[in-house]
């Protein structure tokens, strides 16, 4: 596999070059973390030699003997809330406050498509802006005649965040070392880069910075496995990157993760992967979502048994995936109910669902799902008239995940928006140890399981939204990802 691959060329490399200094530069901190115990069970335990690390990571250690900053993510937010300070009567309302969501969100995509550095999206071109807009369709921003004046507040925003270097969020870690041309004292003289079909030109320029002048790099990746083309990642990321570096492409076709029954499954969607000669033959599964025990003894039916009470419990060393994040949300809270302890991966997704259930300033949960019906329906119509059903989809998932959180919390005789947050807050995590990890497809990438539970996949994947080439192209690309997840059993339920 990559991984395995990356880690037998740092022990070639190391014997070969002992006085070199290597970084294996992962896509997220979870496979960075991974990658560093891998590093350490076979030897490798001088960090200042070989380690792994996220480009974040490397960006924020760029800066901070410069900037001394510190690390807020808050930072944009607490810029729009400084900037409407004092203006608290409604006739005062501020571009700022009327729209500070937007804002945030369009700064927050800005900086990670390099706004500043690149030129074709100087921070002045306000065209760039609205193409950014309309691409992340930020929430709202096309349905309101004052566009203009959003985009112009979010540009002095962006400048105002620039400016402040003594704070950085994460999106400031791969920024600031490209706009404020930050030299990097300590290069290194191997980078191995993995997943790189998923960067983005921002992530690939500041790995450059970090390759001494007679530095190699090798670049390792997948491009069946590119489905981040939806969030600013580079589509062509692995061609670019060759084409810069003149590379030579030497094919890896041998998963060492699955065992010969999913790499079979896999090899519909991919012809030229592989088992390892030592593969064990493993499993694919078809589970019922509930199965309907017999009557019981005085004729009266009994309720059916869901899937994960019928011999097939979920562990801790498990993981349940799905296409979309509303299954999951409502799956999870049935595993807390039968004391399973779960967690849905994406902090991110988590924020996103927060800023939506606080977006009307409603207090109670009936409220609040009144709004979300209207919300729905208007962005459905919006997008369809765009003619992005992708984006339809995408809007359906995310008021349907509400929806069942809502309902979640009204089950527990709580009828807050404020229960709503609380409850958002409990539920989704990043990295959490010693609990089932449910998460989606795009979640799931670059991790493993020894049993893999695909939840509603044939009614889910590929999304009916996907109607382009490119689309369905992503969409089969999504389905190879969660295949080849699993090192023994793979389940369809």
């Amino acid at each position: 596999g990559k991984t395995s691959t990356i880690l037998m060329g740092v022990d070639a490399y190391v014997a070969a070059h002992p006085a070199d200094e290597i970084i294996v530069c992962a896509y997220n901190k979870a496979i960075a973390d991974e990658v560093k115990e891998k590093l350490r069970e076979r030897g490798h335990t001088d960090f200042r030699k070989v380690s792994a690390a996220t480009a974040h990571s490397l960006g924020l250690s760029a800066i901070k003997f410069l900037f001394k900053p510190e690390v807020d993510d808050k930072k944009v937010r607490k810029i729009v809330d400084g900037l409407t300070a004092g203006m608290n009567s409604p006739e005062n309302r501020t571009v700022y406050q009327q729209y500070a969501a937007q804002i945030i969100s369009l700064v927050r995509f800005a900086k990670q498509a390099g706004f500043g550095f690149f030129s074709d999206c100087a921070i002045s071109n306000t065209a760039a802006w609205h193409r950014l807009a309309d691409h992340f369709d930020v929430n709202g921003l096309d349905d309101t005649s004052e566009a203009d004046a959003v985009v112009a507040a979010a540009q002095h925003v962006y400048r105002l965040s620039l400016e402040q270097t003594g704070v950085v969020d994460f999106d400031d870690m791969i920024l600031f070392p490209l706009v404020k041309n930050v030299r990097v004292k300590f290069t290194k003289d191997l980078i191995f880069v993995d997943e790189a079909q998923d960067l983005s030109r921002a992530r690939q320029a500041l790995i450059r910075k970090f390759l001494s002048p007679r530095g190699r790099m090798i670049i390792v990746g997948d491009d069946r496995q590119a489905i981040y083309g939806f969030s600013g990642a580079d589509a062509a990321a692995i061609d670019n990157q060759v084409e810069q570096f003149g590379a030579r492409v030497l094919p890896l076709s041998v998963t060492w993760r699955c065992p010969r029954k999913v790499v079979e499954l896999a090899r519909t969607l991919v012809p030229d992967i592989e088992a390892a000669p030592t593969a064990p033959e493993g499993e694919v599964l078809h589970i019922p979502l509930a199965t309907q025990p017999p009557q019981a003894a005085d004729g009266r039916p009994q309720a059916p048994v869901p899937w994960y009470a019928d011999g097939y419990r979920p562990q801790p060393t498990d993981a349940i995936l799905c296409r979309n994040t509303a299954p999951l949300v409502s799956l999870a809270y049935q595993l807390i109910r039968a004391k399973v302890p779960c967690k849905v991966e994406g902090r991110v997704i988590g924020d996103g669902l927060k800023a939506l259930a606080q977006r009307w300033k409603v207090s109670t949960i009936d409220a609040l799902l009144k709004r979300l019906d209207a919300y729905a329906e208007r962005e459905r119509q919006k997008a369809l008239a765009k003619g992005n059903e992708a984006k339809a989809e995408e809007v359906g998932d995310r008021v349907a995940t509400l929806r069942e959180i809502c309902g979640a919390c009204a089950g527990q005789g709580r009828h807050a928006v404020a229960d709503v947050v609380a409850f958002i807050d409990d539920l989704f995590a990043d990295g959490a140890e010693n609990v089932t990890v449910l998460a989606t497809y795009h979640r799931s990438k670059g991790r493993e399981w020894t049993r893999v539970f695909l939840l509603e996949h044939a009614a889910r994947c590929p999304s009916r939204a996907a109607r382009q080439e490119w689309q369905r192209q992503q969409e089969a690309n999504l389905a190879y990802v969660a295949y080849t997840r699993a090192k023994k059993t793979l389940a369809f339920v």
